[in-house]
């Protein structure tokens, strides 16, 4: 999901990639957000450091209070850009995506392998990062058609780890 939040005035363009991996501005983040009990109340870990919030919900925007400051927070849901959709070509049914690393880290597992079918959203791989640990997920269902990393390999950002082959959109 993507964002465009102002906070005092600055503007922020977050993604929630996943549960723990936020990228802020481009940049990733590592965070940790848990609701505490039904209150208003957070705890948040950024890498090394905790807070605690308090959130209140106002009419177009949010109060959040942290280390006795509040902050009044406004947030914007992004549309999704679609992409074109292209006749499909019957000679290629087939289109291949590659899954790729999202931070430099290390391979901690691979849990397909060469021939295996996927679903949209199926962890495949497990990376080490910032002393965290991430779950790679398959964006499209298909057939894996080759694994290019072995577990306990230092990954660079942005490397192949996965091929699969999906049908097309028809």
């Amino acid at each position: 999901m993507k964002f465009r939040t102002t906070v005092a005035g600055r503007t922020f363009r977050i993604e929630v990639d996943h549960e723990q991996l936020v990228w802020v501005d481009g940049r990733p983040l590592y965070v940790s957000l848990e609701r505490l009990g039904g209150l208003p109340l957070y705890a948040l870990t950024l890498v090394d450091n905790g807070y605690l919030l308090f959130v209140e919900r106002e009419q177009e925007a949010y109060q959040v209070e942290v280390q006795g400051r509040t902050y009044v927070v406004q947030v914007v849901h992004e549309l999704p850009q679609l992409e074109p959709r292209h006749p499909v070509d019957s000679a290629e049914p087939h289109r291949r995506i590659s899954v790729r690393a999202p931070l430099a880290g290390r391979l901690l597992a691979i849990y397909v392998a060469v021939g295996d079918r996927v679903e949209a959203g199926q962890v495949v791989a497990v990376l080490e990062s910032m002393k965290m640990q991430m779950e790679i997920r398959a964006p499209r269902g298909g057939v894996v058609e080759g694994v290019h990393l072995m577990p306990g390999t230092d990954v660079a950002q942005d490397a192949s780890l996965v091929t699969i082959q999906t049908e097309s959109d028809r």
